[in-house]
């Protein structure tokens, strides 16, 4: 339990304010690293397998790296590890910058997951830690805005800064940006956990597993995982296709997304977490079902960026924010690092299974079979999360 925190949040506005500065900066340089690192391989003498490659190493870097991270700012408290995730954000591009050759890249990629394990979990739980818990998902909503936006922010400033200076100018660029996060973290003030989490870090896992609703929610942001995984690795080929402008879907896609993260946050805390996650977690695959239509026509496209921004971002927000409310306040971090497993995990393994289903039906046909698929699946992964919440003594350990 954290001490007088309802009484106490307005006090940790400037840690919030550095929590938020912090995950800009970090967020901005795992979106672009993704996006633009594998040119930097092809400058490197690699070719498109390798740009690959050093994407998914760095992902699954990250799921591993996560199972030691999440429960540490469980046991410790999350000054640590936010400060080793922000100073490892800060220093991997000068990692990129002296790179030499890909292996030596690839080992500067498993060094940077040490941020997407240590920071991104640990974050979300300072944020629902500051938060009064009748506004939590408010809270929690407003820090998946920042995440949103460097979505929107992050891709243009690198395009520029690689175009006027160079791979290495935007390296040492971004280093000295991330610089500026550092003091802010490590001097912050943390609330004060009067309980700790007091067990190993399996045993850590297993108790918020065994929660109820856990793996309902959990499986609802696999959902949403593979959903976005489609639209994000196959809808450029599409567009292009098509004559459509994959650009235009994603500003549109995350300007729906910022509005989306605080609007379900303060709705799911009037009307229940269940009754907005599980919609948005369905109108993911509805998005994806729309690329299926031959074209598709412009009005259809932009519909599917719509349900697809308001699916991802409303259905993610909520579930932070659902799954933090689920289990005791020890156990914050470890469940928040299963959740960014979870996203991490099946977007690999949805990119690999679209592909799959391309190489048999077309890229259009795949977009429906695929989005039917996952559809059927949302409809009853939510029936059995109701299930389970509604024979669970306790209302209020589902609803703030």
């Amino acid at each position: 339990m954290i001490s007088d925190m309802d009484s106490d949040s307005a006090s940790y506005r400037a840690t919030l304010a550095a929590v938020f500065f912090a995950a800009f900066c970090v967020f901005v340089m795992l979106f672009t690293s993704v996006a633009y690192l594998p040119l930097y391989v092809l400058e490197l003498g690699g070719g498109p397998s390798l740009g690959g490659l050093q994407n998914t190493v760095f992902f699954f870097s990250g799921v591993a790296l996560r199972f030691y991270f999440g429960p540490l700012a469980d046991r410790h408290g999350r000054r640590v590890p936010l400060l080793i995730g922000t100073v490892v954000s800060a220093t991997a591009p000068i990692a990129f910058a002296v790179a030499g050759s890909v292996p030596t890249l690839l080992l500067a990629r498993v060094y940077h997951a040490i941020a997407l394990g240590a920071f991104l979990s640990a974050a979300s739980s300072l944020v629902a830690d500051c938060a009064p818990r009748a506004k939590r998902g408010v809270y929690i909503g407003a820090y998946r805005f920042i995440v949103t936006s460097t979505i929107l922010i992050g891709p243009p400033i690198a395009e520029y800064s690689i175009g006027a200076f160079g791979f290495r100018g935007w390296f040492l660029g971004s280093a000295a940006i991330h610089a500026l996060a550092i003091p802010g973290i490590a001097v912050m003030r943390v609330p004060r956990l009067e309980k700790l989490l007091q067990t190993d870090i399996r045993g850590g896992f297993m108790l918020v597993l065994r929660t109820p609703v856990v793996s309902g929610v959990l499986s609802g942001i696999a959902l949403i995982s593979l959903s976005y995984s489609a639209i994000l690795s196959y809808l450029p080929l599409l567009a292009e296709s098509s004559g459509n402008s994959a650009g235009l879907y994603f500003v549109v896609f995350g300007s729906v997304g910022l509005v989306a993260n605080v609007v379900a946050g303060g709705l799911s805390d009037r009307w229940g977490r269940g009754r907005i996650a599980w919609p948005a977690v369905f109108a993911m695959p509805v998005a994806v079902i729309l690329l299926s239509f031959t074209g598709p026509p412009l009005p259809v496209f932009l519909a599917s960026a719509l349900l697809g921004g308001i699916g991802f971002s409303a259905g993610l927000a909520v579930a932070v924010a659902w799954l933090v409310d689920l289990v005791s306040n020890q156990l914050k971090a470890t469940a928040l690092a299963l959740q960014e497993s979870t996203i991490d995990t099946f977007l690999a393994i949805g990119a690999l299974l679209f592909g799959g289903l391309i190489e048999q039906f077309g890229l259009e046909r795949s977009f429906f079979y695929f989005g039917v698929s996952t559809a059927a699946l949302a409809l009853v992964f939510a029936y059995r999360s109701f299930r389970v919440e509604n024979s669970t003594r306790g209302p209020e350990h589902f609803v703030p």
